[in-house]
């Protein structure tokens, strides 16, 4: 990246770079037809943490938001493959709802970039981060808009983004130049369906199998961003519309292969993840879906690896195939919404189609050929074989071939001996044990038949269960077991949309003093959670959950005595399979580069923290602690808690999810964390089937305090 950028950007004072390249916005042609394609501040040393903080604070200010953080790409990389060439490579996809938003009324094309890229890589033998993103005239001119209104509305925040890059993390601005976009730079789909009786439940359906036909061919669904619930007046602008969202694309190995490896291009990262968005408009039976093919990474980043060519071909192909797998019909990329203005008068306007065009790596120019000369060969007709086979004819054009097809010949049979028992001269040994001996084995069988301790929800070589699992019984009767056994219950609320999973909280004092100090607040209460579908009960494990939230405040003795008195009255408890090594449970991550239990987030601050919770029906309990803090659990949103459909229901008991009130901030234990603790064992391509959950969490929480 460093000799590419040595070799073909040209470096300018900072304000005027930005001033620039946002004003190319306005124009269609720069000098020797030579265009910007992005805008890269280039920082000496490794400023991720600057650059994490920046996008997750201080663009907020003015007014660009995170939608599907992606840290640290590369650890997956490393992971999953064994090596990486990456220090750092994020995806961090920012958008400006306010200005996005009632541009969808006049070109909905324009959610094609709603949210677009700002990447952080830096390679291992660099010592400079580079920090960019695509500049809007490119994106618009990749979408096909032309209306002046949104070309102008959607570029002028730019400044004030580049500007706040600028001054956070300083560093030189520098443009990457780009000849020419691809003749087809869309794909565009409609899928016409049958009007639901509600349209909620059909577009719950749709996503479900549209994001299963993507993760099933290999690919993540790497963002989430529903415009609809973007702002408090989001709904009243897109009155016109049922639904509009878009989604983020990502395919691991396609990235891996293309940002890292052997002659890595990580400055592709701008175009990544691949946004499509996906609308229907009121009174429609029609989902509309667009997306930028990834032909425009080769043609403006000027990609001449055939390996990458090909991956990119590939994608460019399969994309469509599995939108006309699901029914779906190609269209042309025009503005749909002067199209149906207009869908009475016919076009004579020549239609940009899917192109099934294919990117082709330069080659060597050879020599011509002399077309005039003619050169005779003369071929002699082979001889025909007719002995032992079958003969056909086949006649083309004025001659007549003659093919001799082979019999197949048959086996030879080979002259076979009886087998000689007597001939075995193999060494034969006696099986001999000393009188009495019993094997091992049969001596732990014995102890394990006459022992009492069952072990349940205890260590057990060196592990512990993360739930106790039990017999059905209805919710009425798990309480009043849990009352006899002298704890209290908080609440009782259904975790799913079926209701079919409910979530029992539970406390006692015991949990409350355990939880009365700073960052422990998460130990005060228990879930039990019945399934009246699968016909089980499941208990949080005490011993489990105080390892891992108390860290190095662990209570041994107390969190004992809870299980002690679980064990007491729910008589059939079985140990989970999901376990963890116990003494890891304070330092546990799914993986390297993941959250740690301190690496908490932080979804509100104030002094009025409650006051704005008071009559939230998203708030399902609140506990108040010892220490002052409070304990509350939120209900989330229909789409977020789907993710039990994925990954199980077994571990739903990690809901409602718990914030944690302290000292005027609202905390909560990082998803990623959150969610790979309660389900030890999630894999990873488990998780990737959720990837866009973990920051819709966040979300949904921050929400109840807004």
């Amino acid at each position: 990246m460093t000799h590419f950028i040595k070799k073909t950007l040209i470096t300018f004072g900072i304000l005027s770079v930005i001033l620039m390249a946002n004003e190319a916005s306005t124009t269609t042609e720069t000098k020797n037809n030579v265009h910007n394609l992005a805008i890269y501040h280039t920082v000496t040393g490794d400023v991720q943490d600057t650059y994490n903080a920046m996008v997750e604070k201080k663009l907020k200010s003015i007014g660009f938001n995170l939608t599907d953080a992606h840290k640290r790409v590369n650890d997956q990389y490393e992971a999953k493959w064994g090596s990486t060439i990456l220090d750092v490579l994020s995806f961090m996809p920012i958008v400006r709802d306010r200005t996005v938003i009632p541009l969808l009324n006049i070109d909905p094309r324009i959610a094609g970039f709603a949210p677009f890229n700002l990447v952080i890589h830096k390679k291992l033998d660099e010592n400079v981060s580079y920090v960019g993103h695509l500049v809007p005239k490119v994106m618009l001119d990749i979408l096909g808009i032309d209306n002046p209104e949104v070309r102008k509305k959607f570029s002028a925040p730019f400044k004030a983004l580049d500007a706040t890059i600028a001054q956070e993390l300083g560093g030189d601005v520098r443009t990457i130049p780009y000849q020419a976009l691809p003749k087809k730079t869309m794909i565009n789909y409609e899928y016409e369906f049958d009007t639901p009786e509600d349209m909620d439940d059909f577009i719950d359906e749709f996503q479900n199998t549209f994001e299963l036909a993507f993760i099933n061919k290999g690919y993540l669904i790497a963002g989430y961003h529903s415009f609809m619930d973007a702002t408090p007046d989001a709904e009243e602008i897109l009155s016109e519309y049922d639904a509009f969202w878009t989604y983020s694309l990502c395919h691991l190995e396609f990235s891996y292969n293309m940002f890292d490896t052997e002659g890595a291009r990580p400055e592709a990262g701008l175009f990544a993840p691949c946004t499509m968005y996906m609308y229907i408009r009121k009174g429609s039976n029609k989902l509309v879906v667009g997306m930028f093919r990834l032909h425009n990474w080769s043609a403006t980043l000027n990609i001449k690896s055939q390996k990458r060519l090909d991956l990119i071909n590939k994608l460019d192909t399969e994309i469509p195939s599995i939108l006309e797998g699901l029914g779906m019909k190609s269209v042309p990329n025009v503005n749909p919404l002067l199209e149906n203005k207009t869908s009475s008068t016919p076009s004579t306007k020549k239609q940009n189609v899917v192109s099934t065009e294919k990117v082709v790596a330069p080659i060597a120019a050879t020599a011509s050929v002399n077309k005039e000369k003619k050169e005779t060969v003369q071929v002699s007709k082979p001889q025909v074989a007719t002995e032992n086979a079958k003969i056909e004819k086949i006649k083309v054009g004025n001659e007549t071939v003659t093919i001799a097809i082979p019999k197949v010949p048959k086996a030879i049979k080979c002259n076979s001996t009886a087998y000689n028992a007597g001939n075995d001269r193999s060494i034969k040994f006696s099986k001999r044990v000393p009188p009495n001996y019993k094997p091992h084995s049969f001596d732990r069988a014995q102890k394990a038949k006459t022992s009492t301790h069952t072990r349940i929800g205890e260590v057990n070589n060196g592990k512990v269960s993360a739930y106790l699992r039990g017999k059905f019984m209805t919710v009425d009767a798990a309480k009043e077991k849990l009352k006899a056994a002298g704890f209290e219950i908080i609440t009782t609320a259904p975790v799913n949309k079926k209701g079919d999973l409910i979530s029992i909280v539970f406390t006692d004092k015991s949990l409350v003093t355990m939880a009365s100090k700073a960052n422990r607040g998460f130990i005060a209460s228990l879930r039990l959670l019945v399934d009246t579908q699968e016909k089980t009960i499941s208990i949080t494990n005490p011993l489990y959950m105080a390892k891992g939230f108390l860290q190095n405040d662990f209570d041994e003795t107390n969190a004992n005595k809870i299980l002690v008195r679980l064990l007491t009255h729910f008589t059939d408890l079985n140990n989970s399979k999901d376990s963890l090594k116990f003494q890891l449970l304070p330092k546990y991550q799914f993986m390297k580069g993941m959250p740690h239990f301190q690496d908490m987030v932080e979804v509100a601050s104030g002094k009025n923290l409650l006051e704005k919770i008071k009559n939230n029906d998203k708030v399902v309990f609140s506990q108040t602690l010892d220490n002052g803090a409070t304990l509350i659990g939120i209900k989330l949103s229909k789409r977020t808690r789907k993710f039990t459909k994925r990954i199980g229901r077994n571990n739903a008991a990690m809901l409602p999810y718990p914030i944690l009130i302290e000292n005027g901030k609202a905390k909560i234990l990082d998803p990623k964390y959150y969610i790979s603790f309660m389900y030890p064992l999630l894999t990873m391509s488990e998780f990737m089937t959720i990837a866009t959950v973990p920051d819709a969490m966040v979300k949904d929480c921050e929400k109840v305090f807004k």
